[in-house]
């Protein structure tokens, strides 16, 4: 995201938008779509354009406005007016397609999906469906104050919602409650069959995944049906049809100066006073923390018998251990934390943070018992041989000669490992775990400003690293003194 912010400042702003008149005249530009969208799907057959993918809206808003693709196709109500004026976008066509728009249920819950249809059948039938589309879509983007905040209480099994996204007007998180179009959709549901609701959001291309393998009952965030679609999931029947769109930077759109100072301020206020949004940042913060220490932990105990496993004399340990380091080493951290949530631990009721705890530790495994190895290496075997002759056993050998000088030497690559690992947990998100990455992406959805929410977890992630180094190298300063 940094790299497009940069990138973003760096590109021409003298150079005109794209000049769209049809559909058709995207041809030959650079267009960006979110990854797993429709849009996705349908523009990556065509060979006429440059397909840029992003992971969620904002990022995608962000590249349309600091022209990093020409054009950006969306759903109509995607972006609100505010957000349009903020980036300085606009809608320069409206699409000729209509898609219907639904909630997603697993092949094997038909269950759910019926009584969820038997709701919204009612709820069209009484007019309520209707109501909400015309405060959420219809009101240019002005949206009710106070906004309604429902019990969310119910005596039934809890259902469990993933929202592909979170952007209003379609669901957007407010400290712990959730608002938008399809949030009160599903909390209208929640009353319906006495059962409450837990929300989880994804980024659009996980949600999908989320919901076969079970960790998710619901699946939301202006969810489009497809041919392909309807081979994965059920669908329930559509509560509205909407068109696509598409985005361009508004060159005629003008903002007032103000004095840097005043910015700051109020982008302060806009980023982490208001509505409490700093609270997503003391929460990612915790869970950075929390899922740090933990697979550090963790990792750091299954080294331990990583390390003797690769100083067997059996061949065959030793080999098992260089298996498992080369193949930890080899498979990219994102791609192993996926598969041990959405395979591995799949099925299970497990908590997307304790997955995130044993992937990290078993790479951090990987990482530990090579430096312990090392560490012991670096000894020289003089020292176990003059601890024998001096008539010590081999544990008391091992424990008062050897170890002291391999935590000495090993400490400072230990720290290294484990600043890594801190830095690496920047990517849970991807498994809806609420750190500090995924706070600013709540943030940045909310008030369309990249760079504040980003600059504030970025210092906080320097803060963590220097922390986490200092509280290390204590322990190292007191080790030297053994």
């Amino acid at each position: 995201m940094f790299s497009l912010l940069f990138l973003g400042a760096c590109s021409g702003g003298g150079v005109p938008s794209a000049v769209l008149e049809s559909e058709e005249d995207i041809a030959g530009l650079k267009v960006g779509v979110v990854t797993g969208s429709c849009y996705d799907m349908d523009l990556s057959l065509r060979d006429d354009i440059t397909l840029c993918r992003f992971n969620n809206d904002i990022d995608q808003a962000h590249a349309i406005s600091s022209r990093l693709v020409d054009v950006g196709v969306n759903d109509e109500c995607v972006f609100s007016p505010r957000m349009l004026d903020e980036l300085s976008l606009k809608m320069a066509v409206k699409g000729s397609a209509e898609y219907p728009a639904a909630f997603g249920f697993r092949k094997t819950d038909a269950g759910l999906q019926a009584e969820f249809n038997a709701f919204l059948s009612e709820a069209m039938a009484s007019g309520t469906i209707d109501s909400l589309c015309v405060v959420w879509l219809e009101n240019g983007g002005i949206y009710p104050d106070p906004l309604k905040v429902y019990p969310n209480k119910g005596s039934g099994k809890p259902i469990y919602v993933g929202t592909a996204g979170a952007i209003a007007p379609i669901s957007f998180r407010i400290r712990d409650d959730w608002f938008g179009l399809e949030s009160e959709i599903m909390y209208l549901f929640g009353e319906y069959t006495d059962r409450p609701l837990v929300f989880k959001s994804f980024a659009p291309a996980s949600v999908m995944m989320s919901l076969e393998t079970g960790d998710i009952d619901i699946m939301m965030g202006c969810v489009f049906v497809t041919e392909e679609r309807m081979q994965r999931f059920l669908f329930s029947a559509p509560y509205h049809y909407y068109h696509s769109a598409y985005f361009v930077r508004d060159d005629a759109s003008q903002h007032a100066s103000v004095p840097f100072w005043q910015k700051l301020r109020k982008d302060i206020h806009q980023n982490l006073i208001e509505e409490q949004r700093w609270r997503f940042i003391t929460d990612g913060l915790l869970e950075t923390v929390k899922i740090t220490i933990l697979s550090i932990l963790l990792g750091s105990i299954l080294g331990i018998g990583l390390c003797f496993m690769s100083g067997s004399r059996r061949k065959w340990v030793k080999k098992a251990a260089s298996l498992y380091g080369a193949f930890m080493r080899g498979v990219p951290m994102l791609v192993l934390l996926l598969i041990m949530f959405y395979v591995v631990f799949g099925h299970s009721s497990l908590g997307a943070s304790f997955v995130a705890v044993v992937a990290f530790g078993l790479n951090f495994a990987s990482s530990a018992g090579g430096v312990y190895r090392t560490a012991l290496d670096s000894v020289p075997r003089g020292q176990t041989e003059a601890g024998l002759a001096l008539g010590f056993t081999k544990f008391q050998t091992f424990g008062g000669i050897v170890l002291p000088q391999a935590v000495k030497k090993g400490l400072p690559l230990f720290t290294g490992q484990c600043v890594a690992l801190l830095k690496g947990t920047s990517i849970v998100g991807y498994i809806a775990v609420h750190d500090l990455t995924r706070a600013s992406d709540l943030i940045r959805s909310r008030t369309f400003d990249a760079f504040l929410p980003l600059l504030v977890v970025t210092i906080l992630y320097f803060l963590l690293a220097w922390l986490l180094g200092l509280l290390l190298n204590l322990i190292f300063n007191r080790s030297r003194k053994i």
